[in-house]
């Protein structure tokens, strides 16, 4: 999928649906953090390189035949889950933003981290989640039997190619029933990561029936995931354009629409990361969301869009600026490579995030 695919009126669409979702109950049930996120950023960062070296692990003893010990994953997951009482916004910040390097693994801990933090704001009971994060860190784990040529190839994939990277869910799946400990809610995120709302896509047959919210859950944060990081055959999708895709699909019926508002508002439709162009030409990184006023983050300013040249950065929050004249309202979300900017470089403590 290129970006190119996104209809321009979706995207209107969504940012104005997004201007109402602050006034539904119904997606404002994020826990208040118990602690300031520059106090967890450091304890999450070392939970999440814990959990990326433990996945690689696990994918390893898959890949070599061996049995695979649920035990420290399971372990990983409850420091994760820790994390998300403290501050949610520490783990869900750190995955956000994408390095270039071992994907598979980055990809697993990321989709663990979003559905923990979304099926807690939903308010299933803790062992729920927990148990939906260790299907996250695993779903992909059917990958290790998958020709690595196949899913590093740099270009399209044939139809017979795309095949057999599909059959990755079933694999992984049959590996898991087979693994000790593996509770029966990671097998439903496991099996269901690909299944589609209106039946379409490739899902476990067997797990259709159980807890459909965490599948549809399972289907959005695998899809925002593997859009926004890069990949061998094409570069990152942007944040927000990622965010219309998947909004784009919820009205073809593809995803919960729910959901996706759920997700939508829990990381922002410009979240932290994001390099946007401001009415004024200004272009910045967003530092932190607001999730009161979606389309009003807090911006660090580093560019000027008119004469390309670099501003000494200074931090702008564009919930204070409430008269549009003044053009502190953002009109697009941009790719940090066309305008030269690495985000990590401007964001607070953005040496945790490498």
């Amino acid at each position: 999928m290129e970006t190119s695919d996104i209809d321009p009126t979706i995207q209107q669409q969504l940012e104005a649906q997004l201007k109402d979702l602050v006034d539904e109950p119904e997606n404002r049930r994020i826990p208040l953090p118990q602690v300031k996120l520059g106090e967890e950023l450091g304890q999450a960062a070392n939970i999440k390189n814990l959990a990326k070296k433990l996945v690689a692990r696990v994918l390893e003893d898959a890949r070599l035949g061996r049995q695979v010990s649920v035990k420290p994953i399971q372990e990983v997951v409850s420091k994760m889950m820790e994390s998300l009482l403290k501050n949610d916004d520490a783990l869900l910040n750190l995955s956000l933003i994408k390095c270039r390097d071992d994907y598979l693994f980055q990809h697993s801990v990321n989709v663990g981290i979003f559905i923990m933090a979304i099926a807690r704001s939903l308010g299933l009971d803790e062992s729920i989640v927990i148990e939906a994060g260790v299907g996250g860190l695993m779903h992909d784990i059917g990958m290790v039997r998958i020709s690595e040529e196949i899913y590093t190839k740099p270009g399209k994939l044939t139809e017979q190619e795309l095949r057999q990277v599909q059959k990755h869910v079933e694999l992984g799946y049959r590996l898991l029933v087979r693994t000790p400990g593996v509770p029966d809610v990671a097998l439903i995120v496991a099996g269901a990561h690909h299944g589609r709302q209106d039946g379409s896509g490739y899902a476990v047959s067997s797990v259709l029936g159980s807890h459909i919210e965490l599948q549809h859950l399972a289907a959005i944060v695998d899809i925002y995931d593997a859009m926004t990081s890069p990949r061998y055959y094409r570069r990152a999708w942007s944040a927000t354009n990622a965010l219309a895709k998947i909004h784009q699909m919820s009205l073809k019926q593809q995803l919960d629409s729910r959901l996706v508002q759920i997700f939508i508002h829990h990381i922002g439709i410009y979240p932290v990361g994001s390099v946007v162009r401001l009415e004024n030409q200004l272009v910045g990184v967003v530092i932190q969301t607001n999730r009161e006023r979606l389309l009003r983050p807090i911006v660090r300013i580093v560019r000027d869009a008119r004469t390309g040249k670099s501003l000494d950065p200074r931090d702008v929050d564009l919930g204070e600026y409430e008269n549009e004249q003044q053009g502190y309202s953002i009109v697009a979300s941009e790719q940090s490579e066309n305008w030269g900017i690495d985000p990590v470089v401007f964001l607070p403590y953005g040496h945790l995030y490498t």
